[in-house]
């Protein structure tokens, strides 16, 4: 069964001699082919094109009348009239600067529709990564535990062993084994989750790697969150569209003008000529401008929130980072410098230690080794966030 697991593992693993996958060409591949993306692309280039909507005068209204006389006398009457309302130019210029905003936000929100599908897509990629440095070091393990089985054995046949140290060399190698089968089937998991993201195509996640992330000062990671968070942007653009909306509403307390042409036939002649008249806001605009002052009011706390929040949360990561960094680190060189795995079966195949001492000292090997996974893992993890905008 062992070996079995082994095969299986070395078949589903076979092409990362020549390959090797990074986080990078993971997120470029679904930032093209995630459907979730391409659906977002879509709503933003409908939300542009709506915005472009209401920025010429409305229709002209042509009327056409027929009345028929109740005599032959007076005849019949018809009448004609072509009319255009229109507002003063300065109303269709801010309206064009709001939808020119309004576009450039619907941008920004599809920007930050992306980087939730990919900052999801990292994470599941992290985590990729850490099962697969979790399933290599299994494999060793079962290797351990098929070689004390072997041994244990041999010394049953001698009498060097006895029933008890054979049950915890059958137990160490089927906790082993089925460890890694399940794990083997997690990291199919997260590869059909990617292949999902990405729009259902396969993408080449073999033999992961993590990024190489370089911790950066705070400044400069503030600094690049406020180029480049499209929320903060967002939000900026609602300050800038508020603002033109209330300039807007201010200029619609300018008349509405009307000019046209009409058209009078009687029995007598026709009355031709042109007409105008003028729409006086007293009580449609209402409001208008208190209300669209506090919206932009709003607009502008919400904007001052978010950056605080986000320079807050910048930091209190930063420090998190620097602290799991010590841990990952501290964890590596205890890894690196107490690997002792080839000293203890060199021992056990000795007859110096018993099969229970060696899994005692083993065991407390493979606690430290998986705690150094852990703490890389959520270096790697907690790192995204900081990392999000370079990705």
């Amino acid at each position: 069964m062992i070996r079995l697991i082994l095969i299986l593992f070395a078949i589903v693993t076979s092409y990362t001699v020549v390959a090797q996958s990074t986080l990078k060409a993971v997120m470029d591949s679904i930032r093209i082919n995630n459907l979730v993306i391409k659906a977002s692309s879509q709503n933003r280039d409908a939300e542009v094109v709506m915005a472009k909507t209401g920025l010429t005068p409305v229709d002209p209204v042509v009327d056409y009348g027929y009345f028929p006389g109740d005599n032959p006398v007076i005849g019949t009457k018809t009448t004609l009239n072509v009319t255009q309302s229109f507002y003063f130019p300065t109303v269709y210029s801010k309206k064009k600067t709001g939808a020119t905003l309004s576009a450039e936000k619907s941008g920004s929100i599809h920007l930050f529709k992306m980087r939730q599908v990919l900052f999801q897509a990292a994470a599941e990629y992290v985590a990729l990564v850490y099962l697969t440095n979790f399933s290599d070091e299994l494999k060793k393990r079962v290797k351990d535990a098929e070689n004390a089985s072997m041994l244990a054995g041999k010394r049953l046949q001698t009498g060097d062993a006895n029933q008890l140290e054979i049950n915890k060399a059958r137990m160490e190698a089927l906790r082993w084994t089925n460890e890694l089968r399940t794990t083997i089937s997690r990291i199919e998991e997260k590869r059909q989750v990617l292949t999902a993201m990405n729009g259902g195509k396969a993408l080449d996640c073999s033999n992961p790697e993590y990024p190489l992330w370089q911790i950066l000062p705070v400044d400069s990671i503030y600094a690049a969150a406020c180029r480049k968070d499209p929320l903060l942007k967002a939000l900026e653009y609602d300050q800038k569209i508020t603002a033109n909306n209330v300039k807007l509403q201010n200029y619609l307390w300018i008349p509405q003008f009307k000019a046209g042409y009409g058209q009078e036939t009687i029995t007598e002649g026709t009355y031709r000529g042109i007409h105008a008249g003028i729409s006086i806001p007293v009580w449609q605009n209402k409001n208008n401008v208190k209300s669209a002052q506090l919206q932009n009011l709003s607009a502008e706390s919400s904007y001052t929130a978010y950056l605080q929040q986000m320079k807050s949360a910048i930091e209190s990561r930063c420090n998190v980072v620097l602290s799991m960094k010590t841990s990952m680190d501290e964890y590596k060189k205890v890894v690196e410098s107490t690997n002792s795995r080839e000293l203890l079966l060199k021992s056990l195949q000795t007859g110096n230690i018993s099969l229970l001492e060696y899994y005692r000292e083993l065991t407390g090997w493979y606690e430290t080794f998986d705690r150094y996974l852990i703490s890389q893992k959520d270096y790697y993890a907690e790192m995204m966030f900081l990392m999000q905008f370079e990705m």
